[in-house]
C-alpha cells in the first residue's frame, strides 16, 4: 500500500468536528417500514443550510387524474413533510422539501439524488423473516441500491437512538475509505466504530488439500496472511486514529458475507457499512448482507474519478 492510497480521502480539517449530511432524501410509502425511515433520517446529523427531501413517487396509471391516489397521496405526503419540518423546528437553516413524483419510483429517485446532489438516500424494509427467503432481483431495495447513484442507508429496526455501535467492513480499496469516512459522518465523534476485515483462504486452502499438503503448511500460510492483514488494517486505520478517534480493528477468515453478518450478530451492530463503486453493480456480497442483515444497512456509493479504474466495489476479503 502505497503513502498516497493510505492518506484520508476527507478535506483537511473535518476531523475537528462532526461534518454533517447537506442533502438527505427519505423515500415514503407510507409503510411502517418507510416511518421508521423517515424516523432514522431525522436523526442524521445534518450540516449548515441542508436540504431534506421528503420523496413519494406514485405509479402512473392511465387517466390518473382523479382523487383515486394521487390526492390521497398527496395529503398523506403533505402530513409526513409537516411532521418532519417540527421534528426540525430546532434547524431554521434546514430547506425541508416536498417531493411528490409519478413514475417508476427507482427511476425518480435516480433522478432526484442526480438533480439535487442527494448524499444519502434513507429506504426502509421489513425485517428478515423465518427462514430468511432472499430478496426478489426485482424488490423495491435491490433497484434503488442498483439504480441510485448515490449512498443508499436501508432502514429496518425502529431507530430507537442515533447509531451508537457501528460496524464497517473493509478491503483496503477507495471504497471502503469512503464508506468508513461516511459512516463516521453518521455517528457521534465520541462512538467507537468497529472496522472489520474478513480474511478468505477458502480457495488457498482447498489447493493445499488437493496437493496434500502438510497441516503444518496449511497453518503457516494462515499465520502469513494474518500478520499481513494486521499490518494492512493498521496501516489503513492509520490517519483516522492520529485525530483521536477511537477505531476497533476485527479480523476474521472465512466467507465474507458470513463473517460480517456473524460479527454483526455477536456485536449487536446497529448501522453495518460496506462500500461499492459507482462503476459496479451490486456485488453478491452486497445483496446477500442486504438479504440477511437485521440491522440498518448502509451502501457507500460514491462517483469514481473519471481518470481512474474502478477497483472493486468494496469486497472485504484478501
Amino acid at each position: 500500500m502505497s503513502s498516497r492510497k493510505s492518506l484520508p480521502l476527507l478535506p483537511d480539517g473535518v476531523f475537528r468536528a462532526q461534518r454533517g449530511l447537506r442533502r438527505v432524501a427519505v423515500g415514503l410509502d407510507f409503510s411502517l417500514q418507510s416511518e421508521f425511515a423517515l424516523a432514522r433520517a431525522l436523526r442524521l446529523p445534518l450540516a449548515h443550510g441542508a436540504a431534506f427531501s421528503v420523496l413519494h413517487v406514485s405509479p402512473s396509471l392511465d387517466g390518473h387524474d382523479g382523487p383515486d391516489g394521487t390526492v390521497a397521496g398527496e395529503r398523506c405526503l403533505r402530513r409526513s413533510v409537516t411532521s418532519a419540518a417540527k421534528r426540525l423546528r430546532q434547524r431554521p437553516d434546514v430547506d425541508v422539501r416536498e417531493e411528490l413524483r409519478t413514475g417508476d419510483a427507482p427511476h425518480v429517485a435516480a433522478e432526484l439524488a442526480k438533480d439535487q446532489g442527494v448524499e444519502v438516500l434513507v429506504v426502509g424494509r421489513p425485517p428478515p423473516a423465518y427462514p430468511v427467503t432472499p430478496l426478489p432481483e426485482s424488490s423495491m431495495v435491490m433497484r434503488l441500491v442498483r439504480e441510485v447513484d448515490a449512498s443508499v442507508l436501508v432502514v429496518v429496526p425502529h431507530p430507537g437512538r442515533v447509531y451508537h455501535r457501528p460496524l464497517v467492513a473493509v478491503n483496503f480499496s477507495r471504497e471502503s475509505r469512503r464508506a468508513l469516512e461516511l459512516t463516521m459522518r453518521l455517528c457521534p465523534a465520541s462512538t467507537p466504530i468497529e472496522v472489520l476485515h474478513v480474511v478468505d483462504l477458502g480457495e488457498e486452502e482447498a489447493a493445499l488439500r488437493r496437493q496434500d499438503a502438510p497441516m503444518a503448511q496449511q497453518l503457516r500460510l494462515r499465520q502469513e496472511r494474518e500478520d499481513a492483514a494486521r499490518k494492512a488494517l493498521g496501516r489503513f486505520l492509520a490517519p483516522y486514529r492520529e485525530t483521536g478517534r477511537v477505531l476497533e480493528s476485527r479480523l476474521r477468515f472465512g466467507h465474507p458475507r458470513e463473517c460480517i453478518l456473524a460479527e454483526a450478530l455477536e456485536r449487536d451492530s446497529d448501522l453495518l457499512t460496506l462500500g461499492m463503486s459507482s462503476a459496479n453493480p451490486p456485488s453478491e456480497l452486497t445483496e446477500g448482507v442486504l438479504r440477511h442483515s437485521h440491522c440498518d444497512v448502509l451502501i457507500s456509493r460514491h462517483v469514481a474519478p473519471p481518470a481512474a479504474l474502478p477497483d472493486g466495489d468494496g469486497v472485504p476479503a484478501s
